[in-house]
């Protein structure tokens, strides 16, 4: 994992994950503004930056990050947030339960099974584009209607990197659609937040699933909006409502 830090060290430290095989570059370049009051860690997940050891597991992703942040932020967090594949991730890190965050906004978290068959059909679409220099094939607009997106929308397909190995790639997103909640989440103090849009049916229905285990939550679903929207509409809503919760 690659752990990239901005702001001042003496400020209260949190945690920005990145979404499915995304560039690290693409999040922080809209939520940067939160520097000036926080010290921001934007880990690269393995697989998706140049140089990395191939994509393991949200597991082992997450183990990486308990370890930085012991070593170096004795183990406390003021904040995570994570969007969509980020935010299944941090979940994970709240069930494992091995470092102190205060506060969790889970932003399009997917914990809803979809299932091998997902993944490699995912797999197929991601890849061809990998070829051909990130041209996404017409079938990507069963993917955008699902997330409740435009069909010129590239906002998300965008910011791929497009850097990763086939098999980092296939790891990825075999995890990703076969991912489901680890109970142990039902052990976490942090207060959680969950985001999505009304025209999110899998961000809806993974809500109900980590409802089930969360002891202290609050539910937000914001109305006409698709998958990752409210990060990428362009009028700093996430940096606003970040700030107001950490």
């Amino acid at each position: 994992m690659l752990f990239n830090e901005f702001g001042l060290k003496e400020n209260p430290a949190v945690l920005l994950m990145h979404g499915m095989l995304q560039d690290w570059h693409s999040l922080w370049e809209v939520l940067k503004p939160l520097e000036e009051k926080y010290r921001v860690i934007v880990p690269a997940m393995d697989g998706m930056y140049d140089n990395s050891p191939d994509f393991t597991s949200f597991a082992d992703q997450c183990r990486q990050i308990e370890e930085f942040v012991n070593e170096n932020y004795g183990g406390k967090l003021r904040g995570v947030y994570g969007l969509s594949q980020g935010a299944t991730v941090m979940s994970e890190l709240l069930a494992r339960n091995n470092i102190k965050i205060d506060i969790a906004v889970l932003d399009g978290v997917y914990v809803a099974h979809q299932g091998k068959l997902a993944a490699y059909f995912v797999l197929k679409i991601f890849w061809s584009m990998r070829k051909n220099n990130g041209e996404p094939p017409k079938i990507i607009s069963i993917m955008r209607k699902r997330m409740g997106r435009r069909q010129d929308d590239n906002s998300l397909l965008d910011s791929i990197y497009h850097g990763m190995s086939y098999e980092s790639m296939k790891r990825n997103l075999y995890e990703n659609y076969t991912y489901k909640v680890n109970p142990d989440l039902n052990k976490t103090d942090t207060k959680v937040y969950l985001w999505c849009g009304s025209k999110e049916p899998y961000a809806i229905k993974s809500h109900k699933e980590l409802k089930k285990y969360l002891k202290n939550y609050e539910e937000e679903i914001f109305t006409d909006l698709g998958h990752a929207q409210l990060l990428y509409n362009g009028n700093n809503a996430v940096n606003k409502k970040l700030c107001e919760l950490f």
